[in-house]
């Protein structure tokens, strides 16, 4: 991981961003840090974070292959946060046959056995 920034955007190396939470050492506290570890761990195809991060009434089978984008960078617009529930509003940026493009989404997030969890899109 090195001096490697965090694909998260958040400009910080990945070791002292998104890197803790990857490798199982820390938990995000914070919806909008969640999301944010999330698409690091899409961008470095880590799936058991993924799994572990979803919320298990809400998270599909994921394989491999749900894992061929290629993200280039992530733009968060918005982000509110209660006591049990938050929503993140983010645009996510890929490559799609050398062009980029992006993808808007408007996240809810829960609180699920005291850790912040992704549920679902409420919308895109």
């Amino acid at each position: 991981m090195s001096d490697v920034k965090c694909p998260c955007g958040s400009g910080l190396p990945l070791k002292r961003c998104c890197g803790p939470f990857l490798d199982g050492t820390a938990y995000p506290d914070s919806a909008e840090t969640l999301m944010r570890s999330r698409f690091t761990a899409f961008t470095r195809g880590n799936l058991p974070y993924l799994r572990k991060t979803w919320d298990p009434n809400t998270c599909p089978e994921l394989t491999p292959d749900d894992l061929q984008t290629q993200w280039t960078r992530l733009e968060v617009l918005r982000s509110t946060q209660a006591a049990d529930k938050a929503i993140v509003e983010f645009r996510a940026w890929y490559r799609d046959n050398g062009t980029e493009q992006a993808m808007h989404e408007i996240s809810l997030f829960k609180l699920h056995k005291k850790r912040w969890v992704y549920v679902a899109p409420l919308q895109g």
